[in-house]
């Protein structure tokens, strides 16, 4: 239906309302077909069934009266949509046939690079042609120079190579021995510091024993709050090297002792350590 005759059916059954309500127009003209006037008594009954038919073609007003319309509609409206789809996909389809085609060009393209391989091809040959000797001649003094260069190259590398072994070798003995003297130097102060006089030669026997523990600083030093470091000194030192056959509180009375002894440092180094408890024992002698 047309939005027209809906709007037209709006208005004439506004105004046959309006004029029913004014007094104009009698209420059997809103009475719907079917019904018929009868006693006063049935004013209420008809007056309910005038509403309701009038509630009923408003809210039915726009919608069509047979299935044959609303048949029309939608094919109407499929119609106007496969028609959209179709014009989408001639414009997706012409889209790149308007495109300037890309083959023209490369064709040039090619075409001047190959006038101008061409002519670089044409210059080479000339130059080539004019002087071979040169060439020659060039090629002959660069091979001489090389050869030249490796052979005194392989002199050179073998000499630099025997020198910087026995250099090397000098190095590694030396510093070596260099460390162990300033660590001995080192335990001699400290110990010096807590217990006054000092046997130097019995310092180096305990570095001797330590071997390259020294030279790290956790196996260097001896921590007294913690009770497997202090378990090691008592098993590995004590009953290994110095071979003490005592009770273990003996044993770590004399640890706690050295551990009192040198409270004031926080580096306790273990030479010190080692020192104090084999003095305490009096067992340098097993060491030597």
């Amino acid at each position: 239906m047309e939005k027209k005759s809906i709007f037209e059916k709006i208005d004439t059954m506004y105004t046959k309302v309006v004029k029913v309500i004014i007094g104009d127009l009698p209420i059997e003209e809103l009475k719907p077909n079917n019904t018929v006037s009868s006693t006063t008594k049935e004013n209420a009954k008809q007056t309910k069934y005038i509403y309701t038919s009038l509630k009923d073609k408003f809210l039915n007003l726009g919608v069509p009266e047979s299935e044959k319309e609303l048949l029309y509609t939608e094919v109407v409206k499929r119609e106007k949509q496969e028609a959209k789809e179709t014009s989408k996909r001639i414009s997706s389809k012409e889209e790149p046939l308007k495109r300037p085609s890309t083959k023209t060009v490369t064709k040039k393209k090619t075409s001047k690079n190959k006038v101008k391989n061409t002519e670089n091809t044409t210059s080479k040959t000339k130059m080539t042609k004019k002087a071979p000797e040169r060439t020659k001649i060039k090629e002959k003094e660069t091979a001489k120079t090389a050869s030249t260069k490796k052979s005194k190259v392989k002199k050179t590398t073998t000499a630099e190579r025997k020198e910087k072994t026995k250099a090397k070798t000098k190095t590694k003995a030396a510093p070596r021995g260099a460390q162990k003297a300033a660590k001995i130097a080192l335990y001699v102060k400290d110990i010096k510091k807590y217990y006054g006089e000092v046997d130097e030669e019995f310092v180096a026997i305990i570095v001797k024993n330590l071997g390259p523990s020294i030279y790290k600083k956790d196996a260097e030093l001896v921590s007294c709050s913690d009770p497997k470091e202090l378990d090691t000194v008592r098993k590995s030192f004590l009953i290994k090297k110095l071979g003490i056959d005592a009770s273990q509180s003996v044993l770590d009375a004399a640890i706690q002792d050295v551990c009192v002894e040198l409270k004031n440092t926080r580096n306790k180094y273990r030479a010190t350590f080692y020192y104090a408890l084999a003095k305490k024992f009096k067992k340098e002698s097993v060491l030597n």
